[in-house]
């Protein structure tokens, strides 16, 4: 399914080697708080002599290139990973760098070790290549553009080296991920090490930020920041493995309980106003299809509160729809335990398909429901049996480290197994 939207706050640059880009409104920021700070400190620095125009072009010139080497190093990502028969979603830049959000997960450790290494590996040689031109900028007496690179060369030698620090989710804790599930064969044992390294470094930077902010400067807090995401997103992957273990053999039927009204996108007023007022739509929302019956949007239930004063206005109603993005075509067999990810964002939905149409709905709520019933300490992961622990080579949720942010999503009962879901 090809989505036409772009999630709330990005807008979509284009594509590159196929992959749709995109940018968070928070990039300006990023773009801004770097261009003022080698511009009023680190150009001076390294290039005396020159005004502030001069300088403020210079810091704005290291912003928008190490955009660019963020953007390369995700590409990176995604071209290794499309190499290996995964289906890339999406690029998208951030405050804290960037995301590659991927559709499923490679099966085998050397082909995750590959995906995960190549980003720190473009970032290094981007180091190299703007030492290169810093070396021969000096040369021919160019002492701003100098300073520019051994700027963008110092950023991307610590963006190389940072990211190979071996914690989730990191690239580095990829790495320790699929060395760990190599050797043991355990690939959620090895994903639960990993997050809790990447816990660990959250809270060593937080802590570390917030002495460095009350002694040094402002620059700390920034380091707490980061080490306060990764604490968090790491926290988000533990759960999930632990979570993907409970849920070895479980088909996505056993979630589906809500059957939403369909409403395809030509809809008349009339045909919205009455599909917002069913009852149905109280509890399961409003799926909007396009020519071909795939969904094309959804308007979830918290949303149809603001929906009955715009019944009269179609339009109006579908922009309160989350975009296709965040639905996930599946089947009624398939298995549930690697879609976790696909529900982690807010208003996301699986649309199950029977006969080649959508006919009901798996929300978050829906799995943690299942959690509920089976009682407390199913999101702990620990299988009842050994036929509900995953083997060895079946593959982990899509999106394990790449995609969404950190909201834990819960895990229904787990069922005995006789063959491996999709």
């Amino acid at each position: 399914m090809g989505a036409t939207r772009t999630d709330a706050g990005a807008v979509r640059l284009g594509r590159i080697a196929g992959f749709p880009v995109a940018a968070h409104w928070s990039v300006l920021g990023i773009v801004a708080l770097v261009a003022v700070l080698v511009a009023r400190s680190g150009m001076p620095l390294l290039a005396p002599g020159h005004g502030a125009l001069a300088y403020g072009v210079a810091g704005l010139a290291v912003a928008l290139l190490l955009m660019v080497s963020l953007l390369a190093h995700e590409v990176a990502h995604a071209l290794v990973a499309r190499a290996h028969g995964l289906a890339v979603e999406s690029i998208t830049l951030w405050l804290l760098g960037g995301t590659t959000r991927l559709r499923g997960e490679p099966d085998r450790p050397a082909a995750e070790l590959r995906i995960a290494v190549v980003g720190p590996l473009v970032s290094g040689l981007l180091a190299g290549l703007f030492a290169v031109v810093a070396v021969v900028a000096a040369r021919l007496s160019a002492d701003l553009v100098v300073a520019v690179g051994i700027e963008l060369a110092l950023v991307n030698l610590v963006l190389a080296v940072f990211n190979l620090l071996p914690a989730a989710p990191l690239d580095g804790g990829r790495v320790l991920r699929a060395v760990l599930w190599a050797r043991g064969g355990d690939r959620w044992g090895a994903g639960v090490t990993a997050a809790r390294a990447g816990r660990g470094l959250g809270a060593v930077l937080v802590g570390g930020g917030l002495v460095l902010g009350m002694t040094v400067g402002f620059d700390g807090l920034w380091l707490a920041l980061v080490g306060w995401f990764i604490g968090l997103a790491a926290g988000a992957e533990e759960r999930r493995a632990r979570q993907a273990r409970a849920l070895a053999g479980v088909p996505v039927s056993a979630a589906a309980t809500t059957v939403p009204p369909v409403v395809p996108d030509g809809a008349t007023p009339q045909e919205l106003a009455a599909a917002v007022a069913d009852p149905a739509a109280r509890a399961a929302g409003v799926l909007l299809v396009d020519g071909d019956g795939r969904p094309s949007g959804y308007v979830p239930p918290e949303r149809l509160r603001i929906a009955p004063a715009r019944r009269g206005e179609p339009a109006g109603v579908r922009r309160l729809a989350v975009p296709p993005s965040r639905l996930t075509v599946v089947g009624p067999d398939d298995a549930l335990s690697p879609l976790l990810t696909r529900l982690a964002e807010p208003g996301s939905r699986l649309v199950v398909l029977s006969a080649g149409a959508p006919t009901r709905l798996v929300a978050a709520d829906d799995v943690e429901r299942l959690l509920r019933a089976r009682g407390p300490g199913t999101d702990r992961g620990t299988p009842p049996t050994a036929t509900a622990v995953p083997a060895a080579d079946a593959p982990p949720p899509p999106g394990w480290w790449w995609h969404g942010g950190p909201a834990p999503v819960p895990a229904p009962p787990p069922r005995p197994r006789s063959d491996r879901g999709a």
